[in-house]
C-alpha cells in the first residue's frame, strides 16, 4: 500500500466527528493596523491552549484549531472561548484580534513573515503571490467512515461549494477599495498552482495516484501543500472544505459547520452526478461576485444560490440525515434563517458607505 494512500486513517468506528480551523488577524487598537505580534501571544498561551493555537505564515496571524468535537456546537464553542482568552491575552499590549478574511487597507509592507523553511521555500516559489497573500479562512473537517464515503463526500463537496462561500463571504474590501466582490479572498487565493476548484475522481485510488506524483516530482511535501478549496486530508481521514471567508459570528460558525456535516452524511449515502468543471467555475464565481444573490446553475436550469440553500436544506431533512446526527428541528428552523439572513459582505459594505471610514469596518469583526 502506498504510503500517501493509507485506508487506516479513516474512522468507521466513529464517522462524522468534526473539526474546525479558523485563521484570525491581529490587529493594533490605536491604528487598526496588522499587529505582527503573535510571537507575544504564544509567549503567553496557557498550556491548555498550546496544541490549538498555530503559527500562520504572517506574525500578524493565528489559527484557532479545535479538537476533535461531537458536534457543531462543540466547535463553536472551543472556537469562541479560544478566542476570548486570546482577545484577553492581547489586551494588555494592544493587541486585538478581528475575523477578517481581508483587511481593508493593509499593504503587505505591514506584515512581517515568520523565519520558518517552509515558508521560505514558500517566498522563493511563489515570489509576489505569496507576498501579497493576506487572507484568512475557516477550514472545516468532517471524519468519514472509509475512504470511498470520503470521495463521494468530497465530489459532493465541489457541486455545492458555491453555498457555503455564499453564506461565509466576508472579504470585499483591499488596499483601500471595494473591490465589488463579496469573496475577494476567494479570487486572491486561486493565484495559487495547487488551488481552488478542483477535479473529479472516479476512484480513490486515481487520488492516491495524483497525490503520489506530486510527492514524486518534488511538487509537495504534505497534503497540507494542496490547497484545494475542499479535500480529502490524508493525515486525518477527513474531507476537509476550505472554500470559507473567515468572519466571527458564533451563529454562523456553527450553522455552516452542521450544514456541511449534514450534507456529507446525506450526499454519500445519495451520490450525485458530476458537474462540468466549467459550470462550477461559473456557480463559483457567481457567489464570488454576488453571495447568496447569485445564481446557481443545475443542468439546465438556473435558481438563487439562496433557493438552493433552502432546497438542499429540505432534502437532508426528507432524507432524515438531520435526524440520524441528533440534530432537533430547531437547529433545521435556524439553519433556514441563517441562508435569508444578510451576508457579512454586504454588512460591511454598508457600514462603509454609512461612514466612509474602513475602521468602524474592521471594528465591526473585532473579538470580545
Amino acid at each position: 500500500m502506498s504510503q500517501h494512500c493509507d485506508r487506516t486513517i479513516f474512522h468507521p468506528d466513529d464517522p462524522w466527528t468534526l473539526g474546525v480551523e479558523l485563521e484570525v488577524r491581529l490587529i493594533d487598537a490605536e491604528t487598526m493596523k496588522p499587529a505582527n505580534r503573535s510571537p507575544y501571544l504564544f509567549e503567553h498561551l496557557p498550556e491548555e491552549l498550546r496544541p490549538h493555537v498555530h503559527q500562520e505564515l504572517l506574525q500578524s496571524m493565528v489559527e484557532i484549531v479545535t479538537p476533535v468535537c461531537r458536534d457543531h456546537n462543540e466547535a463553536a464553542d472551543f472556537v469562541m472561548e479560544s478566542l476570548h482568552a486570546l482577545t484577553r491575552i492581547g489586551e494588555k499590549e494592544g493587541i486585538r484580534l478581528a475575523a477578517l478574511a481581508t483587511h481593508p487597507f493593509e499593504r503587505k509592507e505591514d506584515n512581517r513573515r515568520f523565519h520558518d523553511p517552509r515558508y521560505e521555500a514558500f517566498a522563493e516559489e511563489l515570489q509576489i503571490v505569496l507576498k501579497n497573500f493576506l487572507i484568512s479562512g475557516l477550514h472545516i473537517h468532517v471524519a468519514m467512515p472509509d475512504e470511498e464515503t470520503a470521495l463521494r463526500a468530497y465530489n459532493a463537496s465541489i457541486r455545492y461549494l458555491p453555498i457555503f462561500l455564499g453564506l461565509s463571504a466576508n472579504s470585499p474590501f483591499t488596499l483601500g477599495e471595494d473591490t465589488g466582490l463579496q469573496s475577494y479572498r476567494s479570487k486572491i487565493f486561486e493565484r495559487l498552482p495547487r488551488a481552488g476548484v478542483p477535479e473529479y475522481f472516479d476512484r480513490y485510488a486515481d487520488y492516491c495516484r495524483l497525490m503520489e506524483q506530486l510527492y514524486a516530482t518534488g511538487t509537495i511535501q504534505s497534503a497540507k501543500d494542496v490547497w484545494w478549496d475542499v479535500r480529502i486530508h490524508q493525515g486525518f481521514g477527513t474531507v476537509e472544505l476550505r472554500v470559507c471567508d473567515a468572519f466571527y459570528d458564533r451563529e454562523r460558525l456553527r450553522l455552516i459547520t452542521l450544514f456541511y456535516q449534514a450534507l456529507l452524511h446525506y450526499q454519500t449515502q445519495r451520490p450525485q452526478p458530476r458537474v462540468f468543471f466549467q459550470i462550477s467555475r461559473q456557480n463559483k464565481w457567481n457567489a464570488v461576485r454576488h453571495g447568496m444573490k447569485g445564481t446557481f446553475i443545475e443542468g439546465d436550469r438556473v435558481v438563487g444560490i439562496r433557493q438552493k440553500a433552502h432546497e438542499l436544506v429540505d432534502e437532508i431533512e426528507a432524507a432524515g440525515s438531520f435526524e440520524a446526527l441528533g440534530v432537533p428541528k430547531k437547529e433545521i428552523e435556524a439553519l433556514h434563517e441563517l441562508i435569508e439572513r444578510e451576508t457579512i459582505a454586504r454588512k460591511l459594505r454598508r457600514i462603509y458607505e454609512e461612514t466612509g471610514d474602513f475602521k468602524k469596518v474592521i471594528e465591526e469583526e473585532l473579538i470580545g
